[in-house]
């Protein structure tokens, strides 16, 4: 009988049964002999290898459905309509079943990892080298695994948190059903406090980054610290919290109304928690050892774009220097990136160039042309306008929903055309890694706590070497310097806010920052404002003119080209550089786009194969005299924001359905968690849900 509140399991170590909905039947611990896994550091570390793949397949699916598409930056490319997954992204326009598939396996499998993780800390805690290594404060093989562990099931309770709220909570170890019988909802104040003092103990006995052949691929001090100063920021932020449960003795400030017996709030004391962040956040970045911001392109001459370096990185398949932490991934491996979150591909599944890319992860228009300084290197590295066509050759992105070409700005950040040895065997197997904390992320949350706590000076200085590299040394002085400098109050706040989002615009960030800002609300109002003024003046204008100056045109124009008969190469994978007047810019501009000419080993590289593209950024009227000069050149008028129009609703009424203008105007709070499982409802007598859910 399964009688579960918590998902639990007893073998963990070694081997794992499940059963119907991925609840797990608790066994005895005599079914593993744990002296044995853990006689030698290598035994031991088969059990962690165990816990690092479960988190590789553990929350993709809420990071597909939810993280990466629910933003004032980042949405999904199909109609409202044709997803179930729409509904918890856009905040409830209507209900879900409380066994929602991401939601539950994402349930299911943080819980088995942390009570694999709380088994490491039981077993290694009694070995006398682990005692030895503690009491000499010395770090060894044996502090640097029990810390992992430490981190696995504090990674899990954050997680926890973020979609589910307070949930059942326990640093001991699960061997039978009878420990679960009367667990309880327990308050996300009291998990924090555990996890971050547990973060703390372990620490300062783990191994710096690039210590012991500790890479990105596995949790290290640099990483532990990061998580805590994250995790800390989080317990001190904004989030939905039930009217029907006792928090005390903690008390809070509220933004807006009660609805869904729920309320918007805040710790009164939150700054307690921003200290913290700052010790850990600080701590990250002064043991970051071999970590470090990338702010310079060694790649030689016309890259320039030590932003793009990173993702780079991701696509040469070797790990980022900037990176804390990466899932690792290898190829002919189930992975994600880029096919659902990088550049898409009409690729069929198999040996095409490249393969079918989906393309989940996508782009508002308003953000893309509205948000993003016409100087700013990320732009065009973050959003792609083309995808690849399947056949070595570039197709103009339609705003039409649907997937791949269709389905609107695509994330671009990852594309399996500038990996020098792409997978085509199959889709979704390059092997790219999931990069889950960098350090621009470390430095931006260290930047926002020293606001928050008054001190703008230090937070200038952070914010000033995230945005310094986003931007060319002619640039510094008027976009870096005078912007910064002439920052403070909520101005500097929102300042450094509005950085994450161009910083980390398709990386999953975005939504829980406005979240925990206390921001969410304000935001899609913001953005629902923004395209429907968009749509208004396409459809009586032929174009909008956003706050920076960006034009979004009804058309544009385009022609097939081969970048060969202009002496072009690496177009792909280098900046543009070149003036309006030069004729290899509209090949060039928007950058960061193209088609591998390396794949010649797979099809032909002859042939128009790329897109030269005009007035992406100017409406350019086709009965103009430049437009008649475009078209008598070969270009054809291509539509562009006209297919915003067409699919009005798509970028209107149907961005978080769920939250209309008169909830904003009520000050009603973001309904954005998820439902606690059924198994774990009816099996208990204590464990409810809340936030109207069932």
């Amino acid at each position: 009988m399964k009688r579960i509140i918590l998902i639990v399991s007893g073998l963990l170590l070694t081997g794992i049964i499940a059963c119907k909905k991925s609840f797990l039947t608790a066994e005895s611990r005599s079914a593993v002999d744990t002296e044995f896994v853990f006689s030698s550091t290598g035994e031991a570390f088969g059990a962690l290898v165990g816990c690092y793949d479960l988190w590789r397949t553990s929350n993709g699916g809420m990071f597909y459905d939810i993280d990466a598409v629910g933003s004032d930056a980042e949405t999904h490319p199909e109609a409202y309509d044709a997803q179930l997954r729409h509904i918890p992204e856009g905040l409830y326009a209507s209900e879900i079943a409380l066994d929602y598939a991401s939601s539950l396996n994402m349930w299911g499998n943080m819980y088995k990892i942390a009570n694999r993780a709380n088994m490491i800390l039981e077993a290694i805690a009694k070995k006398e080298e682990y005692k030895a290594a503690v009491a000499q404060n010395k770090p060894n093989d044996w502090t640097q695994m029990y810390g992992e562990a430490a981190v696995f099931r504090a990674f899990v309770y954050h997680n926890l948190i973020r979609y589910f709220g307070d949930v059942p909570y326990t640093q001991q170890v699960i061997t039978s059903t009878k420990q679960t019988d009367t667990a309880q909802l327990v308050s996300r104040d009291l998990i924090y406090d555990g996890e971050l003092a547990s973060l703390a103990k372990v620490a300062p006995l783990m191994y710096k980054l690039g210590e012991s052949g500790i890479n990105a691929e596995r949790f290290s001090q640099t990483f532990a610290y990061g998580l805590a100063g994250k995790m800390a920021m989080y317990a001190g932020g904004y989030g939905l919290r039930r009217t029907n449960f006792d928090y005390s003795p903690v008390t809070f400030t509220q933004l807006g109304s009660e609805k869904w017996e729920a309320k918007y709030v805040r710790r009164t004391d939150y700054k307690k928690y921003y200290e913290l962040a700052k010790t850990y956040l600080k701590a990250a970045m002064d043991n970051a050892a071999s970590a470090y911001l990338i702010t310079t392109d060694s790649r030689g001459a016309g890259y320039n774009n030590p932003f793009q370096m990173n993702f780079q990185y991701n696509m040469n398949l070797v790990v980022s220097p900037e990176s804390l932490f990466e899932i690792g991934e290898t190829q002919a491996q189930f992975s994600e990136r880029p096919y659902a979150f990088g550049r898409p591909s009409n690729g069929g599944s198999a040996n095409s160039y490249p393969n079918k890319a989906y393309g989940q992860s996508r782009m508002h228009p308003s953000f893309y042309y509205g948000d993003y300084d016409p100087k700013d290197l990320r732009r065009d590295v973050t959003v792609a306008v083309t995808a690849n066509s399947g056949t070595c050759s570039e197709v103009l992105i339609d705003f039409t929903p649907g997937s791949r070409d269709k389905g609107g700005l695509a994330n671009n950040k990852w594309d399996e055309s500038r990996m020098p040895n792409p997978y085509t065997l199959s889709q979704r197997q390059a092997g790219v890694n999931w990069t889950m904390m960098r350090m621009a992320d470390v430095i931006l949350l260290l930047s926002e706590a020293y606001a928050e706590l008054g001190d703008e000076g230090a937070a200038k200085t952070e914010l000033t070497k995230v945005r310094a590299r986003a931007f060319a040394s002619a640039d510094q002085a008027g976009k870096v310097t005078a912007y910064i400098g002439g920052l403070s109050g909520d101005a500097l706040k929102e300042a450094i806010l509005q950085e994450r989002k161009l910083e980390f615009a398709g990386e999953g960030y975005r939504r829980e920052d406005l979240i925990r800002n206390g921001k969410l609300p304000q935001k899609i109002k913001e953005l629902r404002d923004a395209q429907i003024a968009m749509v208004n003046d396409l459809k009586n204008k032929n174009y909008h003119v956003f706050a920076n100056g960006n034009e979004i045109p009804g058309y544009i124009y385009t022609k097939s080209v081969n970048v060969a008969s202009l002496g072009m190469t690496k177009m792909l994978t280098t900046q543009n550089t070149v003036a309006e007047t030069d004729a290899t810019y509209p090949v060039r501009f928007p950058g960061w786009r193209g088609n591998s000419d390396a794949w010649s080993q797979f099809t032909a590289s002859s042939g128009n194969r790329n897109l030269a593209i005009q007035g992406l950024f100017k409406f350019i009227d086709s009965t103009s005299a430049e437009g008649l000069a475009l078209k008598a050149n070969g270009y054809k008028v291509t539509p562009w924001g006209s297919n915003i129009v067409a699919n009005e609703p798509q970028y209107t009424s149907n961005i978080f359905k769920g939250y209309p203008d008169a909830y904003y105007t009520a000050g009603v709070p973001p309904r954005y968690l998820f439902p606690i499982p059924t198994e774990s409802i009816t099996k208990s007598t204590v464990v409810t849900n809340g936030y109207g859910f069932k």
